[in-house]
């Protein structure tokens, strides 16, 4: 139910006479002595718990009619009444009133209306319930509604102004036909008075009932309406999407483009009739389009949003929605290249910019013309629509200490702005409804009024070149609502579909019309008008966090074409695909309704008894064998047992008169024997009485099939076995073919010897008559216990569907392998799986610098297929998890041909087959310690019912009691140049120093050398040495000396190993000790002696770093563009990325860009005009989302920077938009410091942070001077550096990490 406020959803209660689980709480009085003014909602009175009588101290009465109604029932500026009345009911004996009864009708506006009273309460005791009802004439139309405000009121039939009053509102219809209060007094205040001086409302059994009724006009036809039952199809002609739990933001998107009539008809010339629904956006889309012409539910966007690749995480994971519309509509211009419809996204939704710097003193000035798809307007201190524009196209004058550089006129005064070379015809406007509060350090919204006009013209803001012979006059099309904070809220769409002024809400599954006052003054934002009563505390305004966020406009000379350019045929195999679609749905339906009158018979026959081999007498699942399948049919649940005992006869090829069936019960232990065989009244039984009865346990009536044979009496088929006979199952087990045979059943007695059955089981099994038994009985499926033969059945407690089993004794019997006895085989065949060996593959992340000690790293299964396709790495076992790990192996070292079978070594796969840890060989390991746990997946089942796994294994060098001595570490090498980048894997003990480790590594890189060398030629390979140093987080942590412990390697101490290759004839190996590392002062330089500093990567923020860094040497007066050759050729990237690459300069433990200077910039470095935040698509500025779809925010703008070098991107989450807002910040404040300092001009030139002398820079003297500035190199205690004294920092986006961890920045990702 829709209320205006709290005491509308308190106060409301349906009539008893038509109950409803949907009926509102109930209420009743209000405590206030005189009730409240209602300025524009009579349901602002909030009724409370029964009461004193509520008393009007002034006029008017309820005898004063007009003046009541028009004071207490008053109608919100936003509705119109259709007409008023009232009715008074004056009742002369308030005891004799029955516990139900009507007042006489009474008409207001049309409608006829009655009071309905129930004097001793409905439903609830000690209170008096009231309510008023509608009564439809005689033809009206069934889907009739009226809306109403009324009051109900109790007063003194002699002083009326002594009176109870209760307000509210109502939808009458068919449905809710009356309405009112279930509590509206306290029976006991009805005589009782508060004071002496007040009469009660009941004085002499005489009491005055009233009704005032405003009927209110409905135009658009949902005026309070419940929506219960609400057909958005029937009531507007449209449909809505569904929400699939965070997909609002998507929902009102695809809306708006939906009426976007030249769009829909692009979409539906897409060529997409050979396209995988599940992978093609473009047909997906499609899809969503036509069903929302021709649906008449909601329609769902799933399809949709796996076309993108998503998982359901990822549709419950909210986004911002000018970064979902980007991608989308890149996605769909990709398709729609090489089409009749190539363009048409562009033709829409492209518009102009010209950004401009124009000197003023002389003839000189520079332009850039950008493309945008959507613009980005502040809305921060601006009142209107028109004021953002004002300001995107303000222009700045660069003057002063920020003079612009003109070729060939030095510095100048210029003025700097943008300005518009042409709109689209589809102007999407995002409103910055969100900002980076740095004091909080979170986002939060901008709830300002901000207001936006109905039409606007912009040519005002086109340049002067710009084509105005049609009018650039834009409506108003679309309203984008976000309500709520940045990181919570929903969001809906208000639209007009056609170019009528006819707005509706489109907010998600629901349609709704709306007044065109709704989408203007509603959706503002600003601050709520609290509305106050005289008397009653003044309440201060809230702030609205319901706001639009993005508009749609659409220029008015093309309205027509864009909106009612006449639809497009919707593409043939469209249609044929959504017809099929409902075909299966409907088939589907028919199959479930068909399924439910169907039930599932599954019998045993003695055929698979005799043939399965495990326990029980069969497996009623997976892991029964595919070669003894059982009977299983679906037949109707009303067949008769007699009938499906001819069916299954039929089917086995045997008479009814031949065989009983037995229900099959689930015992206690787990096991399923027989229970009691179906005879006498059971055969007129249906199946599903005996499913009711027998197995409400399993899916499935399973039944055992008993068939006549020789020892059978007459009738059996008719009759029950006498008491105290048992049927009881006979297995037979022959070792030396370890396999068991169902031998069929016999009758045994109570009273019986065990042993007496022995010579029949002789007979059975065809031994001879001195042959000597064991008896087994098969009691659970872990426990097989051998039976005592002196012992009674039912002393051994053997009971009809029991199993024995029997062999011959050990003595006697041929078997001498490990499973000799029936004990032994079934644990065996309890403990049996499938095992397939895999030889582990070569792995691409490995020791790719010559042949690796050890082999085998943690790789995909996918991968071990496509390397291990030769038979003679793979190999199935059959075996008991309980077989020894020596076993295992020396198994697999026969099949695979290895001498060793301690040089192999196994490894677990898990579920999502990727290589665990390798398994330990102990004594006590067995192959089940080779096998993932099944509580992370079952695993699949094999045709012979056993369960399968996979374990691959590796060839060793050494035996694997070595290996486990030893530990294997990964060295990152380092060649002549940073490209030449190799994993290299080298054996090591566990304890000891890192000189060890430096040793295998050398020898090992030298072997590697000489192997690459032109004949192998020793002579070849000139003297080198390698520096090893640690690194952490891709930052140089300290250089390794070999002094440091083995098991500090890959933690928190010393992280991961780095060798980098020095060539001992070109550079000596530098010494580590603090004193020969340190920054020389002046007087200490000696011409050619230099310092090693780190270089190491990041992007756009310091502590966003990757790659491998390194230690490289600086010189004393050495220039900048000599250093950055020599670092040019150690990099030994191409000519394209140096280009690119930002370089800062730091001293260590600096991670403050702005504490950094900016040596040199990329070519594609942040522009520094303030009004160059527009959205364009070449050039996307850094526009991070929160997380949470919420509008998204610019960064601030930088004079210059060395951040962005590639494409920006958007952001995801809270730290994306926090790094980049403050990196920028940053690097803005750098630019403005370093020209400061170096004299330069950073504006002048273009890109600020570099000072105009920058070749000749001195980075020795940037970071001697850093240093002595009071930034001290950290020591660890030892006499040896933790690290360099300084830093070089090159900002590039890394390739191979772009697109996961702190690189992620594109928040949505269509991935098909």
């Amino acid at each position: 139910m829709d209320y205006n406020s709290e005491a509308d959803r308190d106060a409301a209660q349906q009539s008893p006479r038509e109950p409803s689980v949907q009926s509102p709480p109930e209420v009743s009085d209000s405590p206030r002595l005189s009730p409240p003014s209602m300025d524009a909602d009579p349901a602002r009175a909030e009724p409370s718990a029964p009461s004193e009588p509520q008393y009007q101290q002034r006029l008017p009465t309820v005898l004063d009619e007009e003046e009541y109604i028009a004071k207490h029932i008053v109608v919100p500026n936003n509705l119109e009444e259709e007409g008023h009345g009232y009715f008074h009911w004056e009742i002369d004996d308030w005891t004799q009133l029955p516990d139900r009864v009507l007042s006489s009708t009474f008409t207001v506006a049309g409608s006829d209306w009655d009071i309905l009273l129930f004097p001793r309460g409905n439903q609830a005791g000690d209170t008096v319930s009231m309510y008023i009802e509608h009564k439809p004439k005689e033809g009206d139309d069934p889907n009739w509604h009226v809306c109403a405000m009324f009051e109900t009121t109790m007063s003194n039939i002699d002083s009326p102004e002594v009176f109870k009053r209760n307000p509210s509102r109502h939808r009458f219809t068919q449905e809710e036909s009356d309405w009112g209060f279930t509590r509206f007094i306290d029976i006991r205040t009805l005589v009782t008075p508060p004071d002496d001086e007040t009469p009660p409302l009941v004085e002499n059994g005489r009491v005055r009932i009233s009704a005032f009724v405003r009927v209110i006009k409905d135009p658009l036809g949902v005026l309070w309406h419940n929506f219960y039952n609400y057909s958005s199809r029937k009531h507007t002609g449209y449909v809505g999407l569904k929400n699939q739990g965070a997909t609002c933001y998507m929902n009102s998107l695809l809306q708006s483009l939906y009426f976007t009539n030249e769009f829909r008809n692009a979409v539906y010339q897409i060529p997409t009739e050979n396209d995988d629904p599940k992978k093609s956006v473009a047909l997906a889309l499609q899809r969503v389009f036509y069903n929302l012409q021709i649906c008449d539910e909601p329609v769902d966007t799933t399809e949709l949003t796996k076309s993108f690749g998503w998982d359901s995480y990822e549709s419950f994971m909210q986004h911002d929605v000018q970064e979902f519309s980007r991608v989308l509509q890149d996605n769909l211009e990709t398709k729609m290249k090489g089409t009749v419809v190539d363009g048409v996204i562009a033709k829409l939704f492209e518009g102009k910019t010209k950004n401009y710097i124009r000197c003023v003193n002389v003839e000189y000035s520079s332009s850039r013309i950008e493309v945008y798809y959507d613009l980005l307007l502040d809305i921060k201190g601006h009142a209107t629509l028109r004021d953002s524009f004002v300001n995107y196209c303000e222009i700045e004058m660069l003057d002063g200490e920020n003079k612009y550089r003109a070729e060939g006129h030095g510095l100048q005064d210029a003025r700097k702005g943008v300005i518009f070379e042409s709109f689209p015809p589809v102007l999407q406007i995002l409103l910055k409804r969100s900002e980076y509060d740095l004091t909080r350090g979170t986002m939060v919204k901008i709830n300002d009024r901000y207001e936006f006009p109905p039409t606007i013209d912009l040519e005002e803001f086109l340049s002067e070149d710009a084509d105005r012979s049609i009018s650039w006059n834009y409506s108003l099309y679309g309203v984008l609502v976000h309500s709520g904070e940045p990181h919570s809220g929903h969001y809906f769409g208000l639209l007009r579909p056609t170019t009528d002024n006819k707005w509706y809400r489109f907010d998600d599954d629901r349609v709704v019309p709306v007044h065109t006052e709704e989408v203007f003054e509603e959706y503002y934002g600003g601050e709520v008008q609290q509305m106050h009563n005289p008397g009653m505390r003044m309440r201060q305004n809230s702030k609205r966090f319901t706001n639009a966020y993005m508009l749609v406009y659409i220029r008015e000379a093309m309205a027509d074409s864009v909106m009612c350019g006449g639809d497009a045929p919707v593409p043939e195999h469209l249609i044929k695909r959504i017809q099929q679609d409902k075909d299966d749905e409907e088939r589907r339906i028919r199959e479930r309704q068909e399924l439910a009158n169907m039930i599932r018979v599954t019998v045993i026959g003695k055929e698979q008894f005799a043939k399965h081999q495990g326990f029980d007498l069969c497996q009623f699942n997976q892991r029964q064998a595919k070669e003894n399948q059982l009977f299983s049919e679906l037949v109707p649940r009303n067949m008769t047992l007699g009938n499906f005992k001819k069916l299954y006869g039929e089917c086995c090829g045997i008479e009814p008169d031949d065989f009983r069936l037995w229900t099959m019960v689930a015992r206690i232990n787990k096991t399923i024997r027989c229970d009691v065989p179906l005879v006498g009244g059971s055969i007129d039984m249906t199946l599903a009485q005996l499913k009711e009865n027998r197995g409400p346990k399993w899916p499935d009536l399973r039944l055992f099939c008993e068939e006549r044979d020789a020892g059978s009496p007459e009738g059996f088929h008719l009759e029950r076995p006498r008491p105290g006979v048992n049927l009881v199952h006979i297995k037979y087990y022959i070792p030396d073919e370890e396999r068991i045979v169902g031998l069929g059943s016999i009758y045994a007695h109570s009273d019986q010897l065990v042993g007496g059955i022995i010579p029949t089981l002789r007979r059975m099994a065809g031994l001879p008559a001195d042959a000597n038994l064991m008896l087994y009985e098969e009691v659970k499926p872990s426990l097989v216990e051998e039976m005592d033969t002196g012992l009674t059945f039912q002393r051994a407690e053997i009971q009809s569907g029991d199993i024995i089993c029997f062999q011959q004794s050990s003595a006697e019997a041929k078997g001498e392998g490990e499973l000799n006895t029936v004990a032994k085989f079934f644990d065996d065949m309890e403990n049996r799986v499938s095992i397939e060996f895999v030889e582990c593959p070569a792995r691409n992340d490995g020791d790719d610098f010559g042949s690796a000690n050890l082999k085998g790293s943690k790789t995909s299964v996918a991968a071990a297929d496509s390397d291990s396709s030769d038979s003679d790495n793979t190999f199935t076992m059959v075996a008991s998890t309980k077989t020894p790990y020596d076993q295992v192996a020396q198994r697999l070292a026969e099949e695979i041909g290895e001498r060793d079978p301690l040089r192999l070594r196994f490894y677990t796969v898990g579920p999502n087959g990727q290589m665990r840890q390798p398994v330990r060989r102990m004594t006590s390991t067995t192959l089940g310690d080779m096998l993932p746990s099944i509580n992370y997946a079952p695993p699949p089942i094999n045709a012979d019912g056993l369960k399968e796994y996979l374990v691959m294994y590796e060839r060793l060098e050494v035996d694997i009691m070595q290996i486990e001595k030893l530990r294997n570490i990964r060295v990152t090498y380092i060649g002549k140049n940073m490209k030449d980048e190799h994993a290299v894997e080298v054996l090591v003990p566990k304890i000891g120093t890192t000189h060890t480790l430096m040793e295998a590594t050398y020898a090992k890189v030298e072997s590697a050398l000489r192997n690459k060398a032109q004949g192998g030629d020793v002579a070849a390979i000139k003297p080198f040495a390698l520096r090893f140093y640690a690194v952490s987080g891709h930052r140089v942590k300290r250089v390794i000396d070999g002094g440091e412990n083995i098991d500090d390697l890959g933690n928190q101490r010393l992280g991961d190993v780095v060798a980098e290759y020095i060539n001992s004839e070109e550079q000596a190996v530098p010494e580590t000790k603090a004193d020969e590392m340190r920054m020389e002062t002046d007087e200490d330089l000696v011409q050619g002696m230099g310092v090693d500093v780190e270089v190491f990567h990041f992007y756009r923020d310091l502590r966003h770093t990757h790659g491998v860094p390194f230690l490289f040497r600086i010189y004393a007066g050495e220039a900048w563009s000599d250093t950055w050759a020599r670092l040019e050729r150690r990099l030994g990237l191409g000519e394209k990325e140096l280009k690119s690459m930002g370089v800062v300069v730091g001293s260590q433990g600096v991670t403050d860009l702005r504490a950094c200077q900016v040596v040199q910039e990329g070519t594609v470095g942040m522009d520094s005009s303030s009004n160059n935040n527009n959205n364009n698509r070449s050039k996307l500025s850094n526009s991070p989302g929160t997380g949470q779809h919420t509008p998204s925010v610019t960064p601030p703008p930088t004079a210059a920077a060395a951040a962005a070098t590639i494409e920006p991107e958007l952001g995801v989450g809270d730290q994306a938009v926090i790094a980049n807002v403050e990196g920028q910040q940053q690097l803005a404040e750098t630019a403005d410091r370093n020209k400061t300092q170096d004299g330069g001009d950073s504006a002048s030139s273009g890109n600020g942070a570099v000072p105009d002398d920058a070749g000749s820079m001195c980075v020795w003297d940037i970071i001697q001077r850093m240093v002595s500035s009071g930034q001290e190199v950290m020591d660890d205690g030892s006499g040896h550096l933790k690290t360099t004294p300084g830093f070089i920092g090159l900002n590039h986006a890394d390739r191979s990490s772009r697109y996961r961890g702190v690189h992620q920045e594109r928040g949505i990702k269509i991935l098909n």
